[in-house]
């Protein structure tokens, strides 16, 4: 027997829709403070990797490492283009959309970055004077480590599958971590931009959203096509190849 191949991830330009103009109100604010913390963060991994201890250079490399696995991480995010486009893996009943695949890598990275600052922790914790050891090393570098090190380890074995919206032919699911959802159609009331998030909401009165750049989509065309078939339940039927062909055509 020949094995079947997993779907291709499909491109889709989407003629006339509007889509998503970009993160709604100011962000200079978010990316000054951004921008301050993680200079003190790379200030603080230079004064590691100046210490004479080897166990500090260690710890101080590991963080100026993660630093730059973190900008890596925002880099890969901002060249997905995701206005008017769709990346989509359609099978016969189902279409998936996922979160961006460029970030992956940079992810999974952060396993390396967070083993190297536990590592050069416990090194130094074991051979470094307490005197020349400040509270934020001995309290908060060990918990900044571990959760960098989960969040790589968990890359490893989900890539971009953690971030993904699947609709079929009887509902949808969506499902992000912290936020997740299983809904009939019939239970689906609408789905909408709200801010920089784009929310479900039911007949139940539940409510689930993402982020605008959670999937490598166009938020505000997911959002529409998701009520294109909370509205037109004769089109259910078409969820698969034809949902293929619908984006192609924008007419939804």
């Amino acid at each position: 027997m020949t094995p079947q191949t997993a779907p291709a991830i499909e491109q889709v330009r989407v003629p006339s829709h509007a889509g998503w103009q970009g993160q709604q109100g100011s962000t200079t604010g978010l990316i000054a403070v951004s921008a301050v913390l993680m200079l003190a963060v790379v200030a603080y991994g230079v004064v590691m990797m100046s210490d004479p201890a080897s166990a500090m250079k260690v710890l101080g490399a590991g963080v100026i490492l993660t630093v730059g696995l973190t900008g890596w991480m925002l880099a890969a995010h901002l060249r997905v283009s995701r206005v008017r486009v769709v990346r989509v893996k359609v099978s016969d009943d189902t279409v998936v959309f996922k979160g961006a695949q460029e970030v992956v890598l940079p992810l999974r990275a952060f396993a390396g970055g967070g083993a190297m600052i536990l590592a050069g922790w416990v090194w130094a914790v074991a051979t470094v004077p307490s005197g020349r050891l400040t509270l934020l090393t001995l309290l908060v570098v060990p918990v900044l480590g571990l959760t960098i090190t989960v969040v790589g380890v968990r890359a490893w074995f989900r890539g971009a599958q953690g971030h993904q919206l699947t609709l079929s032919r009887s509902g949808l699911v969506l499902r992000i971590p912290r936020n997740q959802l299983r809904a009939t159609w019939d239970e689906v009331r609408e789905a909408g931009l709200r801010g920089n998030r784009i929310e479900v909401g039911t007949t139940s009165g539940i409510r689930a959203s993402w982020a605008a750049m959670d999937l490598a989509s166009d938020p505000v065309i997911v959002a529409e096509l998701v009520n294109f078939y909370v509205r037109r339940q004769d089109a259910r039927a078409e969820i698969g190849q034809g949902t293929l062909a619908r984006l192609r055509s924008g007419e939804f």
